[in-house]
């Protein structure tokens, strides 16, 4: 179990290591004068968090199936 555990937590990290490149911080609005909104903390934090949930429970599987094959090389 503990290749699940460490699947998730290595997947979370990862995940919120690539949603801080992936997720938008600001909305940039290009007319006469370029104009720079930066979102809110929450509007940032939300898609950030369900990135980094995301591909923690992708972690968890792959950390499930390497738990299976481990289990079946030890019988």
């Amino acid at each position: 179990m503990k290749f699940i555990e460490k699947g998730f937590l290595y997947g979370f990290i990862l995940g919120i290591s690539l949603g801080l490149f992936t997720v938008p911080y600001k909305e940039v609005i290009v007319g006469d004068l370029e104009e720079t909104n930066y979102f809110d903390l929450s509007d940032f934090i939300i898609p950030l968090l369900r990135v980094g949930v995301v591909v923690a429970l992708v972690g968890a599987v792959i950390g499930f199936f390497l738990y299976q094959r481990n289990k079946k090389s030890l019988d």
